[in-house]
């Protein structure tokens, strides 16, 4: 019987990690490849760059959270087969998702430059960033339904289509990248503007492909209006009791990092440089092994969602032990070509040795991010544990992560990467709370026993 769970389990992994891995990697990848282009054309140009994805990253993470609140409860429903209430779980996410969307587009759109000088005081990365974050406001409302839509097919196994959709539209970010930042085949030669501009015809594409396809080929979520948005009271009340702490958790994990960035960008160009290109080989390494975390929030999701417990909370413990097995050997190669990877950018001296430090640093806590990736992202909330989350994640970034970094940085005038060492050590209390959490069994909740259709 075992031994028919476990192979059950990793067929289960490599059907749901595999291509959301692959996404994610293909996303980290374009962000590289980005980083890469636009890097060419000198430290103020990376830097603004940088500071308008910080800008964007509030804006994600918090459609993220909603995102993320419809996987949970999308998931838990697959696992009794109810497809209605699937529907109506994403009508609800469409509807909030396009307001807060909408609102951002219209801020971030009117007022960059406000929303720039929030981060720095440079008035070169002001000057440069504004006009590639007003163009990048646009897509705030594309890629909140990409996200939305996405969220239903991995939480229904479907998971593919997203891996095709967004291997598609990177090709096509990239294409235009090099048309529009160079001035090639008759192109005009934007620079920055032209990155953006790219980004923002990508996310447009990736959208209507992603949302046609569902329709389709009839995948979850392709109903009319009525149903869409149909939903009963009590599950949209239930909903928003899970779903608001998930939300808040990302929002307070995003101002952390916001702040984590203005300290980095009060340190001094060189040193806002180096930790803007360590940026993408994060997110690559994050990517790499955001697979887990996804399959682990839907399969154990379907299996409390189907009553099966006991199953749930193996299959959370195999996830643990397997994300922290792999990251430990990414992050000794990462360690290994740290070198090599910044040496691929056009920086200064200054800039250059602190980024391979910084790299370092990020190396030996990749395990523990992943491992915590893992438990708070995807195994915790796929119970509704979601208020925990929130407490674990708002205390260890505000009582340890920020006032160590402002107290190393502005007051004991310490060298970035030691600063960014410090701060990464929030990552292990994380670690210590999500694993007592795990063993002690109350998160296990079975969120739509009572409000399926």
């Amino acid at each position: 019987m075992q031994d028919h769970i476990k192979r059950d389990f990793y067929a289960n992994v490599y059907k749901i990690a595999v291509p959301v891995t692959l996404q994610s990697l293909i996303m980290a990848l374009l962000a590289l490849t980005d980083q890469l282009m636009v890097g060419q054309l000198g430290d103020v140009a990376i830097a603004s760059v940088g500071m308008s994805t910080k800008i964007y990253g509030i804006i994600s993470v918090v459609l993220a959270g909603l995102a993320m609140g419809v996987s949970v409860y999308a998931a838990q429903f697959w696992g009794k087969q109810d497809r209605k209430s699937i529907s109506q779980i994403l009508g609800i996410g469409l509807f909030c998702g396009f307001i807060l969307s909408f609102l951002f587009t219209l801020l971030v759109y009117f007022k960059p430059e406000m929303c720039l000088s929030m981060f720095t005081t440079d008035e070169r990365i002001i000057g440069d960033g504004h006009i590639f974050l007003e163009i990048m406001a646009l897509s705030y409302v594309p890629t909140m339904l990409t996200m939305m839509y996405s969220a239903i097919l991995r939480s229904t196994t479907h998971v593919k289509l997203p891996m095709f959709v967004s291997l598609f539209t990177v090709c096509l970010n990239i294409i235009l990248n090099y048309l529009l930042i160079y001035g090639k085949f008759g192109f005009p030669e934007w620079g920055l503007k032209g990155s953006a501009v790219a980004t923002l015809i990508s996310r447009l594409v990736e959208c209507i492909v992603i949302i046609g396809a569902v329709y389709k080929f009839r995948l979850p979520g392709s109903v009319d209006f009525s149903n869409l948005f149909g939903a009963r009271k009590p599950l949209v009340s239930k909903f928003f009791q899970t779903t608001y702490p998930i939300i808040l958790t990302e929002l307070i994990w995003v101002l952390g990092e916001t702040v984590y960035a203005v300290i980095y960008s009060r340190m001094g160009t060189a040193e806002m440089t180096a930790m803007t290109i360590t940026f993408p080989l994060q997110g690559l390494s994050i990517g790499l092994l955001s697979g887990l975390a996804s399959a682990g929030g839907v399969m154990v999701g379907n299996k409390l969602g189907a009553g099966e417990e006991s199953l749930a909370l193996q299959y959370a413990k195999r996830f643990i032990n397997l994300g922290i097995m792999i990251s430990l050997a990414v992050g000794v190669i990462i360690a290994l070509a740290a070198p090599l990877y910044v040496s691929a950018f056009n920086v200064s001296d200054d800039a250059h040795q602190l980024g391979i430090y910084l790299v370092w640093v990020f190396a030996a806590f990749l395990w523990v991010k992943v491992a915590n990736m893992i438990m708070a992202g995807g195994i915790l909330n796929s119970g509704g544990d979601s208020k925990f989350v929130f407490a674990m994640e708002s205390t260890a970034t505000w009582l340890i992560g920020v006032p160590s970094g402002l107290l190393l940085s502005f007051v004991w005038k310490q060298p970035i990467y030691l600063v960014y060492l410090v701060l990464s050590l929030e990552e292990v209390v994380r670690f210590g709370f999500g694993l007592a959490r795990i063993h002690s069994k109350k998160w296990i909740k079975n969120l739509v026993k009572d409000i399926a259709a």
